[in-house]
């Protein structure tokens, strides 16, 4: 099965390609949010370009698990895609994993500006990486917030 994993920021969006028997997820490219038109049609061209059939979207939470502003904005824009793009979504836990995407790039002896470029692209290949090894190893999907997301969402603000 083929996978896309998004690393979804406020100006940009990471984006790793990945392969279920091959488990290995690649840094893709970075694609610049403008508007949602035009951030659908590349991530729907790189759907289209790398035949995936399911997207790994990252969840930030915060360290207690908890979601913030930040993950409740990941999650209504993934919706978005998830209904325009026509393929389904599955959210996956990415705590630390820029600081991972950052360790990995720095051992590679990039720096500034250059570090920064491939940043989001790297961390979405962690976390596409993590969701592959999951379920290699077949493990109880621990991370996985698929259905999940909207009673977390309501235990989160104490509904």
């Amino acid at each position: 099965m083929k996978y896309l994993g998004l690393d979804v920021g406020d100006r940009r969006v990471g984006v790793a390609f990945g392969d279920s028997d091959l488990r290995i997820a690649t840094p893709v490219t970075v694609v610049v949010r403008r508007n949602i038109e035009q951030d659908v049609q590349a991530i729907t061209n790189l759907v289209r370009d790398y035949d995936a059939v399911k997207i790994i979207v990252g969840l930030p939470r915060h360290m207690n698990g908890t979601q913030g502003v930040q993950a409740k904005a990941v999650i209504e824009y993934a919706r978005e895609i998830e209904t325009r793009v026509n393929v389904p979504v599955i959210f996956w836990d990415e705590r630390l994993t820029t600081l991972e995407a950052t360790q990995r790039t720095q051992r590679a002896g990039a720096r500034g500006k250059k570090l920064r470029q491939g940043l989001d692209a790297i961390a979405a290949a962690v976390i596409l990486q993590d969701y592959l090894d999951s379920q290699a190893n077949e493990k109880p999907n621990s991370n996985s917030f698929g259905d999940d997301v909207d009673r977390l969402d309501n235990e989160s603000s104490g509904m």
